[in-house]
């Protein structure tokens, strides 16, 4: 089989259980899939809002998402997502691919459309440097378990997560853009409940803790620093420091987010470049240092982007990771 811009003849199921053959295309994403890519990604990812599964189009643009889809005569019926990562759990090599999503429709599954989009992934990974190639699974998704085993993926730990739906995600607020200016501002009574209010997305709060329960712990501390970070006068963010005399790079980002919102235009990265401007001005600053969950969507390749050198050190499942001024 063909894996890119080739096409094969399968077997499938139609609307009256009869089997049928259709000819069938492995092939890269295109912009006239895009709104086709976002409706599978919807079936894959039901928990999520529309809007919430449009910013990886951005990534996709760029090229750091690579995208395959499967298309039948009557339109795509699957598509896989891959990205390059630094490392993975369980993998000994550097870099890796990661198949970030995976997805066939249901009347064409056992049909070799998964396997084909699985391979394009290696491809499209090898191309770029990779020896060893991830995914991940719900551990009581034995049908994903069963599909990675019989493609050879051997697994290494069991991904377990606990999530429920308390309110709707709110609406991309209109008026600002990625060109907005970036400040960080000093958090008080005119602007805390706001700050409060500001969340990650559901799929990363296994990373960092709510504002509020980050304001109440800096409330108690002795040698923490904390501001709002705002987008023109949109709070859009949150950063907590904690100043560790005496500890090796005495600085230690606590805690930092951007609400879900706003991720995807910019601001992490000026939020993190005041930070660390401040950081500098400290007397006996000689770097900042922070932790990191290595999982699937966490913040690692983010600090790395940034200059970011893991140390080996890891304390509770976190990985620690510094730079060094």
């Amino acid at each position: 089989m063909t894996l890119v811009s080739g096409a094969t003849t399968i077997s499938v199921l139609d609307t009256s259980d009869r089997v049928v053959s259709v000819v069938m295309e492995i092939r890269p994403l295109n912009r006239s899939d895009v709104e086709a890519w976002i409706d599978m990604r919807l079936r894959l990812w039901p928990d999520h809002a529309r809007h919430e599964l449009v910013g990886e189009t951005v990534d996709w643009a760029h090229g750091k998402l690579g995208v395959f889809v499967a298309e039948v005569e009557d339109g795509l019926t699957g598509f896989a997502e891959v990205t390059m990562r630094d490392r993975a759990p369980g993998c000994t090599t550097s870099p890796v691919g990661y198949l970030e999503g995976w997805w066939v429709e249901s009347g064409h599954r056992r049909r070799g459309i998964g396997t084909a989009l699985l391979k394009a992934s290696e491809q499209w990974s090898r191309v770029r440097g990779a020896t060893g190639f991830a995914s991940d699974a719900h551990a009581d998704n034995e049908a994903s378990r069963a599909a990675h085993g019989a493609l050879g993926f051997a697994e290494k730990s069991a991904v377990l997560r606990f999530h429920k739906r308390i309110a709707d995600s709110a609406d991309i607020p209109a008026g600002i853009g990625s060109e907005a200016s970036v400040t960080l501002r000093e958090i008080d009574a005119d602007n805390v409940r706001a700050i409060t209010r500001l969340a990650v997305a559901p799929h990363q709060r296994a990373f960092v803790a709510p504002n509020a329960i980050s304001l109440a712990q800096y409330a108690f501390a002795t040698n923490a620093w904390t501001r709002a970070i705002y987008a023109d006068d949109t709070p859009v963010g949150y950063v907590l420091l904690a100043d560790e005399e005496g500890e090796e790079y005495r600085y230690f980002l606590w805690r930092f987010m951007i609400d879900r919102r706003y991720q995807g235009m910019g601001f992490g990265n000026a939020a993190m470049e005041l930070i660390i401007e401040h950081v500098r001005s400290q007397s006996g600053a000689v770097g900042l240092a922070t932790s990191y969950v290595p999982l699937a969507g966490g913040p690692g390749e983010f600090y790395h982007r940034l200059g970011f050198v893991d140390t080996g050190q890891e304390d509770d499942g976190e990985l620690e990771t510094v730079l060094t001024f």
